[in-house]
């Protein structure tokens, strides 16, 4: 079958291609990657969704890496579809928090929901970097949300032999990482987030919603209106999540909030209050308590 050898210019080792070929002809209906940070998880699960397209296979990719996003706004696990080499948001949810072992329990269900929500013949499910301590246990669960039928390992870290350990009896694939992989800094991390939740808000604007018309949940105090800047997220009554939002302005007097979101069609029904808080240049400056 046809091969991209690039991707974005980026030059990808000979095994990818092997690899691609493999998972693509099998009919593995699911496959997760792992792997530390900055080796190309991120890069193999769009040459992986690609090389899928070429054999006329729909593939989705389930982003459970809360931080660093290959689709859509970080805090969240979300959902996407390629739109020419690029995956493109399609759903999402919220988790509240880029970090995954304070958001455990909303990540894990997000995921579940996300691969049940996909309208594919592959679902790519993409994981973060953290493996050891509570990594470990949090990729055991992640594995046991996703249920691949296939485990794509890149890179080398000592925790990798370990959870592939826990998995002996799930079929795996051993890669080598992209070889223009390389290590970010914290300020790195922080700058792409900045830009990945700028471009969620891009055409954002404000709306004001009815703290009455809300059922508020999550942080110290449920039911109460959060406070400006605080990012929420947005469900319907059944709990799918819409959307997110950061708020604007807070006014108990009249019981009203102005979110800043995107345009939705739906009624949110749910306000879940998040972790972080958001400035005008959409850079996380403080922490709220944890979702």
């Amino acid at each position: 079958m046809p091969q991209p050898d690039c991707l974005d210019g980026v030059d990808v080792p000979a095994d990818w291609a092997d690899a691609a070929r493999r998972i693509c002809r099998s009919g593995f209906g699911r496959v997760l990657i792992l792997g530390p940070a900055d080796v190309g998880k991120s890069t193999f699960a769009r040459f992986l969704m690609k090389a899928a397209r070429n054999v006329d296979r729909r593939a989705a990719l389930v982003d459970a890496d809360v931080g660093q996003k290959t689709v859509g706004p970080p805090a969240c696990v979300t959902l996407g579809y390629l739109d020419g080499d690029t995956p493109v948001l399609s759903s999402l949810a919220f988790v509240g928090t880029t970090n995954p072992v304070h958001g455990w329990q909303r990540l894990i269900q997000g995921v579940g929901r996300m691969i049940d929500t996909a309208d594919a013949d592959l679902v790519v499910v993409n994981t973060g970097g953290l493996l050891a301590g509570p990594g470990r246990r949090l990729k055991a669960a992640k594995i046991a949300a996703a249920q691949p039928d296939l485990l794509v390992v890149l890179g080398h870290d000592p925790m990798l032999e370990s959870i592939l350990c826990d998995n002996e009896r799930r079929p795996s694939l051993r890669l080598a990482p992209s070889p223009q992989a390389r290590r970010k800094t914290d300020a790195e991390r922080r700058a792409a987030r900045r830009a990945a939740f700028r471009r969620y808000f891009e055409n954002a604007s404000l709306r004001s919603v009815r703290t009455d018309r809300l059922q508020i949940e999550g942080g110290p105090a449920p039911g109460i209106a959060p406070p400006e800047r605080l990012l929420v997220g947005l469900a319907d009554a059944g709990g799918r999540d819409l959307a997110l939002a950061i708020v604007a302005a807070a006014r108990p007097e009249t019981g009203v909030l102005d979110l800043l979101m995107p345009e939705i069609r739906e009624q949110p029904a749910r306000l879940i209050r998040g972790a972080i808080f958001l400035d005008a240049n959409f850079a996380e400056r403080q922490s709220a308590a944890t979702v």
